[in-house]
């Protein structure tokens, strides 16, 4: 497995126990989350051995995050710890036709890297980094991952970004800036992965399927893969890619679905995990990444449910 960093917020998820809306719930579970944490994760528990580099609050919250990181194998070495309180994203109730998570808490403990302290000697040992979007919607997290993605790719490595926006969490005023943001990164990347709705939210596209890909392709990355919930998720190649001018489209696979949360984030990480593995059939490595998206929907908990390596063979295996 190549060497891979991951960069990006790590933050506490509470799920609702029960209600029809926010309003009627019992109560919440806390749980760990952010979507670069969960890509960082679910790398582990298939196999490869990443780096991470984020931020955690002062306050138990943060403890708890720092605590599941190192039981999760996260070594350490570029997880910072700040002062003050972690951020918390409220996830709505099953079937809730709204916003899917509001955010609570300081911005800058969780979104506010230091562009002064990108981790670029990381870099050294690194042949992919991946990034995520939310931290461009601070201005310090913004500057920093673009540093980074520029950084790596001037040394060569392969650089994967979720586009991920998230405009409840853009500033008045700050939408420009965290789209050219966008835009900075995907100029620099080689892999990208977003939904319609990001794409469509940030103004990067309104097209669907494969015209979508494209309008990215013409961003910069030579990859560009779209995640269809239910139905699956589709990929683009330019010639210039490792598997060539190819289109590729996996439809998925029907389980009993409990929670969705983290569920793009383990099929990111099902995919990085095959393509920085040398992987180059990219029909196969998007069964492999729905596979492990189609495991991890079927527990509570983004985190939490990401499978092994052994279960996502054994249940394509099954499958076959």
């Amino acid at each position: 497995m190549a060497d891979i960093l991951v960069a990006g917020e790590t933050l506490v998820d509470l799920l609702p126990d029960s209600g029809a809306t926010l309003h009627d719930v019992d109560g919440f579970s806390h749980r760990p989350g952010g979507a670069p944490a969960n890509v960082a994760v679910g790398l582990s528990r298939l196999g490869a051995d990443p780096a991470f580099w984020t931020r955690l609050g002062g306050d138990p919250f943060g403890g708890f995050l720092g605590e599941t990181l190192g039981d999760e194998s996260i070594d350490d070495a570029h997880v910072e710890r700040v002062a003050g309180n972690t951020t918390l994203a409220v996830v709505s109730p099953p079937g809730v036709d709204d916003r899917r998570f509001r955010f609570y808490g300081s911005r800058d403990v969780t979104f506010g890297f230091d562009p002064d302290a990108v981790p670029t000697h990381a870099l050294d040992d690194c042949s992919w980094v991946h990034l995520g979007g939310v931290a461009l919607t601070h201005p310090d997290g913004r500057a920093a991952m673009r540093a980074l993605a520029a950084e790596a790719s001037d040394r060569g490595c392969t650089v994967s970004f979720d586009v991920n926006y998230r405009p409840d969490l853009v500033a008045d005023g700050d939408g420009e800036s965290v789209r050219d943001a966008i835009r900075s990164i995907l100029a620099d990347s080689d892999v990208a992965f977003a939904s319609d709705e990001d794409v469509e939210a940030a103004g990067l596209s309104s097209s669907e399927g494969a015209a979508l890909c494209r309008d990215l392709l013409e961003l910069g990355p030579h990859t560009v893969v779209v995640t269809l919930g239910a139905a699956g998720a589709l990929a683009v190649g330019s010639p210039e890619s490792p598997w060539g001018d190819v289109t590729a489209r996996h439809e998925g696979f029907t389980v009993d679905a409990v929670d969705a949360t983290g569920a793009g984030d383990a099929f990111t990480s099902g995919l990085i995990a095959r393509l920085a593995g040398g992987a180059t059939d990219l029909d196969a490595s998007l069964g492999f990444a729905n596979a492990t998206a189609a495991l991890s929907v079927q527990d509570r908990g983004g985190m939490a449910a990401l499978p092994t390596r052994e279960a996502v063979e054994a249940f394509r295996e099954e499958r076959r």
